[in-house]
């Protein structure tokens, strides 16, 4: 009788993080390698990752691909089959691609749209890029030999610098060129002029004119990738004036313009405040790309097949036969999960959320003010039918592990409102900040009604500013027209920024 024969199955895993991911320089077509690691298992053949983060063929697509070395110790050709992922936090698969393929040295397989750059860099930002880190996996299997595992961790890292530095333009209102002066600012890490600087008068006549601060690289190793602009005035205060981000634009160009608030003409109406002894002084705060800080390989752990995966792991200071430690917020979490001792129900219109009153206490003010009032009656629920049921969930969530996972733009909006009734100050700085950073011309008009109506002066000044920079866009837009019919006190006022003198 024939007897049938398994070969052994080879497992490689490569885990890679990129730190600062956002702040890649990348052009269309320029790719972001990851350093060489060399699989033992599988006859010593040497591979790299190859990321496209502004796309191979489709710049809305990073691009991801396996790539085997030109030199290596392997043979000429060898079958694997691969799987390339992006990976969340909890380290579950986002993105997953992969197949079969015979490897020839040089060659490279892989997936041209991968991933969408505006779900990446923008819309689950949080999910993609905690702390600015992408961490991206591949896995190789291969049949043949004694079969084993193996798992290898390599970690990039993308220098950034942030130069604060003073442009002043003396004899201001007599200046008649349209460009007021380059100033070179030198690079501490570099040690010689990195950027340019200009402030451009543009699209007027006489002091009519729009001003723009011009930012180039002076040497091609950088990439200006972001710039705040702010006007120094009389009293010594910082006054925001402008601020761009290209970190997320689709084609990088060769300098980054950042439009200032002020005309030249309102600049002169206000001299006595903007323009001390006929002199404009700006703080310039420009962040840049410079190069690979470091790229390494970290850790590489082979016998991963020997060693179950339900084996626990204890240390040195671990109590002989103690259960498994876990976290506070775990153990919160199952207490919710699990409905454990709820002594509260919190009512929307379709649903009812069981919850601790001590938790929801600690977390907010205005929880614990109704919780603790003596004068009231014992409350056991507390009507939430004016938010979502998904909002209420989060905000849960958050009670209970002070975390907020897949933050999107809908679910930003609604949680927000939340944070501002239930006075949760983290998770609404959490949220503004996110919506800060994912604000366009298209939602410009819904979070400024939001903004008010939450009282988030610091979310409202930055949408005020982004509108008066893109005004035609925006103002032109259905968005608008529909703010103006649900708040037209609010729109008329914002429209009326341009022209209202007030101090700042």
């Amino acid at each position: 009788m024939a007897s049938l024969v398994t070969k052994a199955r080879n497992e490689f895993t490569f885990i890679w993080r990129v730190e600062n991911y956002s702040h890649c320089w990348h052009k269309f077509g320029e790719e972001l390698v990851s350093p060489v690691f060399v699989v033992d298992l599988m006859q010593k053949t040497a591979w790299t990752l190859c990321l496209y983060p502004r796309g191979y063929e489709d710049y809305h697509f990073i691009s991801f691909y396996l790539q085997r070395e030109e030199l290596d110790d392997g043979p000429p050709v060898i079958e694997v089959n691969y799987e390339l992922s992006f990976l969340a936090p909890d380290g579950s698969n986002l993105f997953k691609a992969g197949k079969n393929e015979f490897f020839k040295n040089g060659s490279g397989y892989g997936k041209s749209r991968f991933a969408p750059r505006s779900e990446v860099l923008i819309e689950k930002k949080d999910l993609y890029l905690p702390q600015d880190t992408l961490t991206v996996c591949c896995k190789l299997f291969t049949l043949g030999g004694n079969g084993g595992e193996a798992q290898s961790h390599a970690r990039t890292r993308i220098q950034i610098e942030t130069l604060s530095f003073a442009y002043i333009v003396e004899d201001f209102c007599n200046q008649v060129p349209c460009h007021m002066g380059t100033v070179e600012v030198e690079s501490s890490s570099m040690g010689r002029s990195s950027v340019l600087v200009d402030v451009i008068a543009t699209d007027g006549s006489c002091c009519e004119e729009k001003l723009m601060v011009e930012i180039k690289p002076a040497i091609k190793e950088i990439e200006v990738v972001s710039c705040k602009i702010y006007l120094l005035d009389a009293s010594r205060n910082l006054v925001k004036c402008g601020r761009a981000d290209n970190r997320f634009d689709l084609i990088k160009k060769d300098a980054l313009n950042v439009p200032l608030l002020f005309s030249k003409k309102k600049l002169m109406e206000k001299s006595d405040d903007y323009l001390p002894q006929n002199s404009l002084t700006l703080r310039c705060e420009c962040t840049f790309s410079v190069a690979l800080e470091f790229e390494k390989i970290e850790k590489t752990v082979y016998g991963l097949h020997l060693i179950p995966e339900s084996t626990p792991i204890r240390d040195g200071f671990t109590i002989e036969g103690s259960p498994n430690s876990h976290s506070i917020a775990s153990d919160f979490m199952s207490f919710y999960n699990e409905k454990v001792l709820c002594d509260v129900s919190l009512e929307t219109k379709t649903r009812s959320f069981p919850a601790h009153k001590a938790v929801l206490a600690a977390r907010s003010q205005k929880f614990r003010s109704l919780f603790t009032d003596e004068e009231k009656d014992v409350v056991d629920s507390v009507d939430m039918e004016d938010l979502e049921d998904d909002a209420v969930h989060r905000l849960l969530l958050f009670f209970y592990t002070d975390v907020v996972e897949g933050l999107e733009l809908e679910i930003a909006y609604e949680l927000l409102k939340a944070a501002n009734k239930y006075k949760v100050e983290q998770l609404k700085d959490k949220c503004s900040s996110f919506l800060m950073d994912n604000l366009n011309a298209s939602n410009a008009s819904k979070l400024l009604l939001l903004a008010d109506t939450s009282k988030d002066t610091n979310l409202k000044t930055v949408v005020e500013e982004f509108i008066l920079e893109h005004e035609e866009e925006v103002f032109g837009s259905d968005a608008w027209d529909n703010l103006m019919d649900i708040n037209s006190t609010l729109a008329m006022k914002t429209m009326h920024l341009k022209y209202k003198k007030k101090d700042r």
